[in-house]
C-alpha cells in the first residue's frame, strides 16, 4: 500500500489551505441582511417559512409563495455562516499541523543512514525507488510471439508486435515508467495479456495500457470491443485503471498523445 510521504503530506495542506483561504475571501463579498431570523416548520409534506426580528421571535411574519426569495437568501446566509466557521476551524487546524510538523519523519531516518547502514538495513516501507525496482523485477510469462511473425525491438531490448507499441514502449522507459509488455492477468474466468503494464510510482497505481492499432479492421474491432466489454466487467476502465491508446491505416499514432497520457496517469 502506497504511503503519503511528509512533503507530499504537507504539500497537500498548503493547497488545502489556499483553497480555504480563497473560499474564505469569495464567501466574505456575499452580503446579507442581519436584522431577521428565519425559521422553518413542516406542514404535512411542504415546509412553511417564517421571519421574525432578531431577538424577537414574538414578532413574526408567514412568507407566502411569492416572498419565498427571502427565505432563499435567509436560507442561504445561514448556511454560508455555518460553513465560514468550519473554514475557520479547519483553516486553525491546518496552521496548527503544519507549525507543529516534525523536521524529521521516519522516512527521513533510512534517507539519511550512511551508504553501508543502508546495505545491512532493511526498511519499515520500501522508498519509491526500491518498490519500483522490486516491481520492476516482478517475474512473469508473457504471451509468446509465434515463429515467423515479425518483432520489433525496444530500446529496453525487448520484442514487441508493432512499430506503434514500440513508441509507447520507449516513451514510457525515457519517461523512467516502470512496465511489464504482455503480462498475463486474470480477468473472470479468463487469462488476458494487456500490451502493457505500467505503474505510477508516486502513488503505487498499477495502470493497464492498451494500444487499439487496427480499428479500421471488422474482425479486430469486434475482438476488441468484446475484450474492453470483459475489462468493464472486472473493473478494469478507461480513466480509471485503463489507458487506451488508437490509430487507423489514416490516423497512425499521435506520439505526443502518448506523452501526454504518460504525464497525465503516470508522473
Amino acid at each position: 500500500m502506497k504511503t503519503t510521504n511528509k512533503n507530499e503530506f504537507l504539500e497537500y495542506l498548503k493547497k488545502r489551505r489556499l483553497y480555504l483561504e480563497q473560499l474564505t475571501g469569495k464567501l466574505a463579498k456575499n452580503k446579507y441582511r442581519d436584522d431577521i431570523n428565519l425559521k422553518v416548520e413542516k406542514r404535512n409534506k411542504s415546509s412553511q417559512y417564517i421571519i421574525y426580528k432578531k431577538g424577537k421571535p414574538s414578532e413574526f411574519k408567514y412568507l407566502k409563495k411569492s416572498e419565498l426569495d427571502i427565505a432563499r437568501k435567509l436560507a442561504q446566509r445561514d448556511y454560508e455562516k455555518q460553513v465560514m466557521k468550519a473554514i475557520e476551524l479547519e483553516l486553525k487546524c491546518i496552521g496548527k499541523y503544519i507549525n507543529g510538523f516534525p523536521d524529521k519523519s521516519y522516512e527521513d531516518i533510512y534517507n539519511g543512514l550512511p551508504m553501508g547502514r543502508k546495505a545491512v538495513v532493511t526498511p519499515i516501507v520500501l522508498t519509491d525507488e526500491q518498490y519500483a525496482k522490486a516491481w520492476q523485477e516482478e517475474d512473469f510469462v508473457g504471451k509468446k510471439i509465434q515463429a515467423g511473425t515479425v518483432g520489433f525491438e525496444t530500446q529496453r531490448g525487448e520484442i514487441v508486435r508493432s512499430k506503434s507499441e514500440v513508441i509507447i514502449a520507449d516513451a514510457l522507459y525515457y519517461a523512467n515508467i516502470p512496465y511489464h509488455y504482455e503480462k498475463p492477468i486474470k480477468v473472470g474466468d479468463r487469462v488476458v495479456y494487456p500490451d502493457f503494464t505500467v505503474l505510477n510510482i508516486k502513488t503505487r497505481k498499477e495502470y493497464y495500457w492498451e494500444h487499439l492499432g487496427m480499428l479500421d479492421e471488422e474482425e479486430y474491432l469486434n475482438n476488441t470491443i468484446l475484450k474492453l466489454e470483459l475489462f468493464e466487467q472486472n473493473n478494469i476502465r478507461e480513466g480509471e485503471n485503463l489507458i487506451i491508446s488508437r490509430e487507423t491505416r489514416f490516423h497512425p499514432l499521435n506520439t505526443s498523445n502518448v506523452k501526454d497520457k504518460i504525464k497525465h496517469y503516470l508522473n
